[in-house]
């Protein structure tokens, strides 16, 4: 009775084998298939790093990108970034009197970034993150504006989450979140909300 049970058993164990490894298949053949990828969005962008924001993400700025699957699961990203954060103004001494406004500073950045991807049939999400160098800007005064801000190169740290949605079988739409440290002169600190179309190949 007991070898009639195992018996009668054993095929309901190999349909549960195929469900749960199903995914991973999938996720394996979909890495295989399309193993590069090139991509373009946009964002939008505010700065945690000081109280002159004062209206959050008002900012904007755009990005193009090329990434290749290292192994299952794990890509690596590069990225070109331009956009704008808020100037900061120059403080009145003692803090007394308002502060005056500052133009934006223009960023250009090129940034390597790994991710790790839970992949579905229909949708890929995870984590990211990485280093950066990015060029600093400071756009002209006008008016009674005064700024802190200098021209300067640094390096800086990012990291985020993202979701991609397959569209189609080359083509994805992504929303993504991301935070940045840069070790500038002054205390900048981008937080940018976005999203980016990506071609698989």
């Amino acid at each position: 009775k007991s070898m009639t049970l195992r018996i009668a058993r054993a095929p309901a164990l190999v349909a549960l084998l195929v469900v749960l490894s199903s995914p991973a298949v999938a996720q394996t053949t979909r890495f295989e298939e399309f193993p590069f990828a090139v991509g373009a969005g946009g964002e939008f962008v505010t700065d945690n790093g000081h109280a002159s924001d004062v209206k959050a993400f008002s900012n904007r700025g755009w990005h193009a990108f090329g990434e290749v699957v290292l192994e299952s699961g794990i890509v690596l990203q590069f990225r070109y970034m331009n956009f704008s954060l808020p100037g900061t103004p120059v403080v009145p001494p003692f803090g007394v009197g308002a502060a005056t406004s500052a133009p934006d500073v223009r960023v250009n950045a090129g940034l390597a970034s790994v991710g790790y991807l839970f992949r579905e049939p229909w949708w890929d999400a995870g984590l990211f993150g990485g280093v950066g160098v990015y060029g600093l800007n400071p756009k002209t005064p006008s008016g009674d504006q005064t700024s802190t801000d200098v021209k300067e190169t640094v390096i800086g740290w990012h990291a985020g989450l993202v979701t991609a949605f397959h569209v189609a079988a080359h083509w994805d739409l992504r929303v993504e979140a991301a935070a940045y440290l840069l070790r500038t002169d002054a205390n900048h600190k981008p937080i940018t909300l976005g999203g980016s179309v990506a071609y698989h190949f």
